[in-house]
C-alpha cells in the first residue's frame, strides 16, 4: 500500500505537470501553483494555510529516476519489516520518520536560515525510507539478504549503502540533518517496541475504527455473537479443542507474517503449539 500511494502521487503530479507542458506554460508555474502546495514549507504562515502538507510531503516526488529508486528501497526495507515484526508497523514507522524530519526542517530553517524561510520546501520521502531502513536494521542487524552471494549481505551494509547514496546527493547540512532524524526515529521506534511500548497502537486503532465504520453490519454481527454465546452466561460454554489441519496452520503463519506474532489470540497460539508437536 505504501508503494501504491507513492506511485499514485507521482502519477498525479506528473499528469498535472504534463498539462502545463502541453499548454506551453511556464514550468515554474507548475511548481508554484501545484507542487509547492503538496510539500512542506518552512514558512509558518504558509504552513497554517496548508496543514495537509505534513502528510502529502511524505509522498511528493516528480522526478522519475528518484521515484524508481524510492519504490525499490521502500519495497526492500518494508518487506524486511513485514517479515520481522509484521506489516502493520510499516506505515507508522514511515509516517513518524517523515513527520519528525519535517518538523526538524521547519525548526532549523527558522532558527539558522531565516533568510531562506520564504522559499524553503521539504519532501519527506527519503527520511521515511531511512526510518524503515533504520528500524529493520535495529530489529535484526545480522539479517542477511541475497544468500547466494557469499552467504548473504548483512542488512546493516545495505542500509549503510542507501544512507551514503543519499548523503552524497543531499546538498547541504540541513538535508543531511533531516535524514539523520529519520534514522533516529526508526531506531527509537524499535527501542520503544522492545520495551513494551507500541507507538503505532493508536494508528492501528484509528484504522480499525474507520474500517468498522464502513462495515457496520459485520461489526454488529460480531458483537451480537460474542454477547449471545459468551457474555450471557458469564462463562465459556465449553473448552474448544482445535482440529489440527495444515490449512489452519498456513493461515496463522500468514497472519504472523502480516501482523506479527503478538497479534495472535491465546487460542491461536495454543493451536500452533499443538501443531508443532504434531509436526504439521
Amino acid at each position: 500500500m505504501l508503494i501504491i500511494v507513492q506511485a499514485m502521487f507521482f502519477v498525479g503530479l506528473n499528469f498535472i505537470k504534463s498539462i502545463y507542458t502541453f499548454n506551453r506554460m511556464d514550468p515554474e508555474a507548475f511548481y508554484r501553483n501545484i507542487y509547492y502546495w503538496s510539500v512542506l514549507s518552512a514558512d509558518p504562515e504558509k504552513l497554517l494555510t496548508r496543514p495537509w502538507t505534513f502528510i502529502t510531503m511524505q509522498f511528493s516526488e516528480v522526478k522519475l529516476i528518484l521515484v524508481i529508486g524510492n519504490l525499490i528501497w521502500t519495497w526492500m526495507f518494508g518487506f524486511l519489516i513485514q517479515d520481522l515484526v509484521g506489516g502493520e508497523k510499516i506505515f507508522p514507522v514511515y509516517i513518524y520518520s517523515s513527520f519528525f524530519a519535517g518538523f526538524f526542517f521547519i525548526l532549523i530553517t527558522n532558527v539558522l536560515q531565516q533568510d531562506t524561510v520564504g522559499y524553503a520546501y521539504f519532501s519527506g520521502v527519503v527520511p521515511g525510507i531511512l526510518g524503515l531502513a533504520s528500524a529493520a536494521t535495529t530489529i535484526s542487524p545480522k539479517y542477511r539478504i541475497f544468500p547466494m552471494i557469499g552467504g548473504g549481505i548483512p542488512l546493516w551494509v545495505i542500509a549503510l549503502v542507501y544512507l551514503l547514496l543519499n548523503l552524497s546527493t543531499s546538498g547541504g547540512y540541513l538535508m543531511i540533518s533531516t535524514q539523520l532524524v529519520g534514522i533516529l526515529v526508526g531506531f527509537g521506534f524499535v527501542r520503544l517496541m522492545q520495551q513494551g511500548i507500541d507507538p503505532c497502537a493508536w494508528m492501528i486503532k484509528c484504522y480499525t475504527n474507520v474500517v468498522d465504520f464502513f462495515t457496520p453490519s459485520k461489526k454488529k454481527q460480531k458483537q451480537s455473537k460474542q454477547q449471545t454465546f459468551y457474555e450471557a452466561s458469564g462463562r465459556k460454554p465449553f473448552v474448544k479443542k482445535p482440529n489440527l489441519t495444515q490449512k489452519r496452520v498456513d493461515e496463522l503463519l500468514d497472519k504472523i507474517n502480516q501482523f506479527g506474532y503478538d497479534q495472535l489470540s491465546e487460542e491461536e497460539k495454543d493451536f500452533l503449539k499443538q501443531a508443532s508437536k504434531k509436526d504439521l
